[in-house]
């Protein structure tokens, strides 16, 4: 047994003395005053890591995912589905399921499923990426495969990726504002009609600055309306490849605390570089970044909240700033509770240095020893 004093947050508060089983007899005491303790991160696009992706739809890999997050201090996420089929969007459905219910039933250290994300079949081919553009569908069928989920798994679906532009996504967007999260995702719309699906009810951008428009000086784009749009958070990938650290910098100040930071990680994640599959594409990760097509363009990211953070503290942005955006935004967008994660026999915390490494990991009230040192 450990027993964890003098905890502090980085507001200055402080916790109760916490004892954790870290699978020995005897009961040893650590000060923890050197550290600073913040909430489990909260992952909310994530496709895979480890090896492992979610869009396979095999329960088991799932499983071992959520087992092996936190050791990136993650202590939540939500299961990110690349475009698939309709078919195999309920096989990853039921997957997820499966996966849950077995996790909820294990005494040990997991990242809990928060639910689903679907990152498509609803975006633009124009903006496709590494999305397989051949299954994009219609606003009807959309609606059709949403309403089929639903049915067939009752409250699993959270989060919705559209582009604006399309027809009837403006539809779609009020149908299922009160339902789900809506983010603008792989859309070539401008200001005006990414301005409309805010006002709609969309309230998030997906890896802003990425897969869509950019923001010029007379054509602001997505990002532009997202920044006149109050109540409308933006997703950042923040690996130093998707996105400059100056325009990083921008964006936190510009944005405060309406920023998300995500992995946006697919299987090469944790996994030494190679070629992977991701959608049925292989993609090479070399050096930290992603690689596909004959121009070598960016898929998703081999990145993770842990070593986000220390990237972020390293480009000057404030240490506030950044646990907010990996511990409260993210669930603030869900109406989660933050504290409910953070305090008890069944807490999750991170203690992190002042450079925000992770250092020690509290995972459902069991130590974790990260695995992946930075």
């Amino acid at each position: 047994m450990l027993h964890l004093r003098n905890i502090r947050f980085s507001d200055g508060s402080s916790a109760s003395d916490i004892e954790i089983d870290d699978g020995k007899e005897s009961c040893n005491e650590r000060d923890m005053s050197a550290f600073t303790a913040v909430p489990g991160f909260f992952d909310p696009h994530i496709h895979g890591s480890f090896g492992f992706d979610v869009s396979d739809g095999n329960p088991e890999d799932i499983i071992s995912l959520s087992k092996k997050l936190p050791a990136f201090g993650v202590s939540e996420y939500l299961p990110t589905l690349m475009t698939l089929s309709e078919e195999d969007i309920f096989k990853v459905c039921d997957a997820v399921m499966i996966a849950n219910n077995s996790l909820q039933a294990f005494d040990g250290p997991y990242a809990g499923i928060y639910g689903i994300r679907l990152e498509g079949p609803f975006l633009n081919p124009l903006m496709s990426g590494v999305q397989n553009e051949d299954l994009f569908v219609s606003s009807d069928r959309f609606s059709h495969i949403i309403e089929n989920v639903e049915s067939r798994f009752p409250g699993l679906l959270k989060m919705i990726d559209i582009a604006p532009e399309l027809d009837g996504a403006l539809d779609l967007v009020r149908e299922y504002k009160d339902r789900y999260v809506i983010s603008l995702a792989h859309s070539d719309s401008g200001y005006e009609t990414a301005k409309e699906f805010f006002l709609s009810g969309g309230s998030s951008l997906t890896h802003a600055l990425n897969a869509m428009r950019p923001c010029l000086k007379r054509d602001p784009g997505p990002l532009g309306a997202a920044f006149d749009s109050g109540n409308v958070y933006i997703e950042l990938i923040c690996d130093g490849h998707h996105v400059d650290p100056s325009v990083i910098r921008m964006l936190f100040k510009l944005f405060e605390d309406r920023v998300i930071v995500i992995s946006d990680a697919m299987r090469a994640g944790g996994m030494p570089d190679g070629t992977y599959s991701l959608g049925g594409v292989q993609v090479r990760s070399e050096n930290g970044r992603t690689f596909f097509g004959p121009d070598g363009n960016l898929a998703g990211s081999v990145t993770n909240l842990a070593q986000e953070a220390v990237r972020l503290r390293s480009y000057g942005i404030p240490e506030d700033s950044i646990l907010h955006a990996m511990t409260c935004a993210p669930r603030k967008r869900f109406g989660i509770d933050l504290k409910a994660s953070s305090g008890g026999k069944m807490c999750s915390l991170n203690f992190v240095d002042p450079n925000l490494r992770l250092l020690c990991v509290i995972s459902r009230g069991r130590l974790v020893s990260p695995d992946y040192m930075l």
